[in-house]
């Protein structure tokens, strides 16, 4: 299991086995797969992750809103998929479609899949009505030509 270095011990304390702690643009090797920790901001401490195998490179934000760092990224990574979050929760948690699109521009992704589209708080107060097509149309209208992905609970898509 992968984690934050900084909380890598928490994550062995609740009862995780084998975890490694990577910190920022650390990177570990599994065999022919590479992994890099990259940044990523939210509430708790966290980390994206750049996963590289069979020519291809995979960047999973996990929580994370926008911020800078993402520009460094796609410098840094020429991403084949960026898995970004685009929610539907109010409280920033992490990213809406407009600072999704924003992440896209940063990153130029040759395909993007939305995550985290299952979120939907109980208190209609915390909804917005940000969509995963709410989020493609805004890559268009920005002139972003990025595939979009959007996978339904149970749907796999391969690269």
């Amino acid at each position: 299991m992968l984690a934050p270095g900084a909380t890598a011990w928490l994550t062995r304390l609740k009862g995780a086995r084998n975890v490694i702690g990577l910190g920022k643009w650390e990177q570990k090797q599994f065999g022919a797969i590479r992994v890099t920790a990259v940044p990523a901001a939210h509430v708790a401490i966290t980390r994206g992750f750049v996963i590289e195998a069979e020519d291809k490179k995979i960047y999973f934000a996990g929580d994370t809103y926008y911020r800078g760092f993402m520009k460094e990224i796609g410098t840094k990574f020429t991403l084949d998929v960026a898995l970004l979050p685009v929610t539907t929760y109010r409280v920033p948690m992490t990213m809406g479609e407009k600072n999704a699109a924003r992440a896209v521009e940063a990153l130029s992704p040759k395909t993007v899949i939305p995550i985290h589209l299952g979120i939907i708080p109980r208190n209609p107060l915390l909804r917005t009505h940000d969509t995963p097509e709410g989020f493609t149309k805004r890559l268009r209208d920005a002139g972003l030509n990025t595939e979009v992905k959007i996978l339904r609970e149970g749907e796999y898509w391969e690269c």
